[in-house]
């Protein structure tokens, strides 16, 4: 059977707002056994340089928000690719993972749009009764919820079919992903739900699949969010997800309240009982996000 794809189809986008370990990400793909066709990297403009700079292009964008970062890239995009590895830059290659995933996107049927991956190192959070109830978690793999919220993927999934796909490590093939660069995404700081709202579109024409067949693993970093950060993240998710409920008629607003405000309420208890400002911030906030107008515009 003739290949479809060649590693020197791919293009990686490796988007940063800041974090310290950038360098690693970039060395882990600079020794793929794999030579891939182009390597973009985007960082905010006050960032310091990068230490491995050499064959890469290198943008400096005037906003620290990954969307609008990975559409800068889209005038470097040269001819020849057909493949778009979407990587934050908190993720680490396997040597022959860009040589793993060429197969694996050769293997695939034609229309096949878009393939995520389950790092080595990720461990599914257990689902409870409670999160069931609330309509907050699922025990199905890679399901988006009637409330808008999703259900997580299972670190023993070979390769599947789900409905959305983590943006921060995931292939899209071009082919059908033209407007992967023509994304109309508020400019804020944490790209909330961005990678929820394009897959789940996406996955309504074209099947989108995710595995733990690629040699992939995340740095895990404690969070340093202050309480202010905290509050605003909380809100923002809360915005952010309400208007893509609203915007889609197989999910439910009732729901997306009911799901929103009883699991903010239970939080803010909870956090209040073990006495963490943190999530307790972060629970006002979702709790303030639902009840506020969203975005006049559908956001994509």
């Amino acid at each position: 059977m003739r290949k479809k794809f060649s590693s020197n189809n791919i293009a990686i986008i490796v988007t940063s707002v800041g974090e310290n370990y950038l360098d690693k990400c970039i060395k882990s793909i600079k020794n793929q056994n794999s030579k891939i066709g182009q390597l973009i990297v985007s960082i905010p403009k006050e960032c310091k340089e990068i230490n491995i700079s050499k064959g890469i292009n290198i943008i400096k964008s005037k906003y620290k928000n990954q969307v609008y970062q990975r559409k800068q890239a889209r005038k470097y995009i040269k001819k020849n690719i057909k493949i778009i590895l979407q990587l934050d830059c908190k993720f680490i290659l396997n040597k022959n993972a860009i040589k793993e995933i060429t197969q694996l996107w050769n293997d695939q049927t034609e229309n096949v749009a878009g393939i995520g991956f389950i790092p080595q190192n990720y461990n599914l959070p257990k689902v409870t009764f409670l999160q069931k109830l609330l309509n907050i978690n699922s025990n199905k793999i890679g399901k988006v919820l009637k409330s808008g919220n999703v259900s997580a993927w299972h670190k023993k999934t070979t390769i599947t079919n789900v409905e959305w796909l983590h943006g921060g490590c995931v292939t899209w093939n071009l082919k059908y992903c033209k407007d992967l660069f023509k994304r109309n995404y508020p400019i804020i700081e944490w790209s909330v739900a961005e990678d929820l709202l394009y897959s789940f579109r996406k996955q309504k024409k074209f099947p989108i699949k995710i595995t733990n067949k690629i040699k992939i693993k995340y740095i895990q970093s404690i969070s340093s969010l202050n309480i202010k950060s905290s509050f605003k993240r909380g809100f923002l998710h809360a915005k952010i997800i309400k208007n893509f409920v609203k915007h889609e008629k197989e999910l439910s607003l009732f729901l997306y309240y009911y799901s929103m405000i009883f699991s903010s309420i239970l939080g803010i208890i909870y956090s209040l009982s073990i006495l963490n400002l943190q999530k307790l911030s972060m629970f006002f906030g979702r709790l303030t996000g639902s009840f506020t107008k969203t975005y006049d515009y559908k956001v994509i």
